[in-house]
């Protein structure tokens, strides 16, 4: 009995031996798997970094030929406009229909004008915004003059006048400029007058001004204020 024992015993060692090493050998075959998996893992990773690596590169060139792109869309909109006056304050109808007629019969006279010369305006109308009610500021004008000479003649005298006039109503006139450059001189204005600004949602600017804080919605309502 003993005997048959011991050989049972051998047995079951053998077995366990067996199953040992084979597990030994499945170890192995996972191990080396799991080291190609790593070395893969790694490739991936260093593929991963190097496209968005590239990604990120072609995004920044991408975006520079953006803005030297809408550089270029602003340089030709405001060169567009070299010929145009924005006039601020005239009251919402005072024309009558005939805006370059109004103007070219008032402006000499707010001016102080040569009398007799021909402002040679090639066309005038509100801005498209919806005519506001009448107890809102009035649309400005926008004028285009035939020569580039008189849009500075009629800009210089508003300069040397200052303050400007018509039936109680203060005028402005400045240059037509589009929104993102005269946002630009807004706060560069700004910022040479020490005033705190700031930007809020939707595009208002927000003056502090002697102890109190005034919106703007337009640039433009900024420069007469400014002024």
């Amino acid at each position: 009995d003993f005997a048959v024992d011991f050989k049972s015993v051998f047995k079951i060692l053998n077995k366990i031996a067996a199953d040992t090493s084979n597990i030994k050998v499945k170890m192995t075959e996972i191990d080396t798997k799991l080291d190609a998996m790593d070395e893969r893992f790694d490739e991936m990773e260093s593929r991963i970094s190097t496209l968005e690596e590239e990604r990120s590169a072609k995004m920044a060139d991408i975006e520079k030929k953006l803005q030297k792109a809408w550089d270029r869309v602003e340089d030709v909109k405001n060169q567009s406009r070299r010929k145009n006056i924005c006039l601020m304050g005239l009251p919402e109808g005072v024309e009558n229909g005939r805006p370059i007629d109004f103007l070219k019969k008032t402006l000499p006279v707010l001016l102080d004008l040569l009398g007799g010369e021909d402002l040679e305006i090639e066309r005038a109308h509100r801005s498209l915004a919806p005519k506001p009610k009448t107890t809102q500021r009035p649309r400005p004008i926008i004028m285009r003059l035939l020569k580039f000479q008189t849009r500075e003649l009629i800009l210089r005298r508003a300069r040397e006048k200052q303050i400007i006039t018509w039936e109680n109503h203060r005028l402005a006139f400045i240059q037509d400029l589009s929104k993102e450059v005269q946002q630009k001189y807004c706060k560069r204005n700004l910022q040479d007058c020490a005033v705190k600004y700031l930007m809020a949602y939707p595009v208002v600017l927000r003056i502090h001004h002697e102890g109190q804080w005034h919106s703007f919605p337009t640039p433009e309502v900024v420069e007469v204020f400014i002024k």
